[in-house]
């Protein structure tokens, strides 16, 4: 079980901070060379094996751009198919974590997940999802996962299983944030180690979509 998440906010942007102000090298020093980091295939398939959630999609992203979303509304207490998984989502509100001290106009929620392979498909479609939390006017707010049951391998068809998480969101939209759920359908559990990294047609095709499931209150 990991730790409960940050207080909550806004998802961080994603620039690179500032750079200092006018610091300036001693005189006569060379000026330096920009410098490019190489990551080799290698390494990187350590990388996705290593960290132990898949991160094929952000690779694919990378080589091609990321596009826009295409929503999939949930509406309340309902089950969505997608990516041969069937999807189910309940958010209510939580006790503050032990040793965690909120500021009084915070609210911890309590996001469950469950999800159920349809087909052998779904079976091997194993990544672990990505949620955030939004509101009406756009803003966002991470989430962090508590507790998991999911195996990493061959999921059984139709046996459903669950993922717990966590978010901290300001109290005054507690009751109406909905859950943004980002399923990846390019990452297989029985892909060779190998291949994990070949981009194919149907890989390229589907990293042409970026399918968001909400769920509404």
């Amino acid at each position: 079980m990991e730790g409960p998440p940050p207080a909550g906010g806004p998802l961080p942007g994603d620039g690179l901070p500032p750079p200092p102000g006018n610091a300036r090298p001693p005189a006569g020093t060379p000026p330096k060379k920009p410098r490019t980091l190489l990551l080799g295939v290698g390494a990187v398939v350590a990388l996705l094996i290593g960290v132990g959630a898949p991160t094929v999609d952000a690779y694919i992203y990378y080589k091609g751009g990321r596009p826009d979303e295409t929503p999939h509304v949930v509406e309340r207490g309902q089950a969505l198919t997608f990516g041969h998984v069937s999807w189910k989502a309940a958010v209510e509100p939580m006790e503050a974590p032990k040793d965690s001290n909120p500021a009084p106009d915070r609210q911890w929620l309590k996001i469950t997940v469950t999800r159920a392979a349809v087909d052998d498909d779904g079976a091997v479609m194993t990544a672990q999802p990505q949620l955030s939390m939004h509101d009406k006017q756009g803003r966002s707010w991470q989430t962090s996962i508590m507790e998991s049951n999911v195996p990493t391998d061959k999921n059984p068809v139709g046996k459903p299983f669950t993922y717990t998480f966590a978010s901290l969101v300001p109290k005054n939209v507690s009751d109406e944030v909905e859950l943004h759920l980002e399923f990846s359908t390019t990452y297989r559990q029985d892909t060779p180690t190998e291949k994990l990294l070949e981009i194919t047609p149907e890989l390229e095709a589907a990293a042409k979509r970026k399918d968001v499931l909400v769920f509404r209150r």
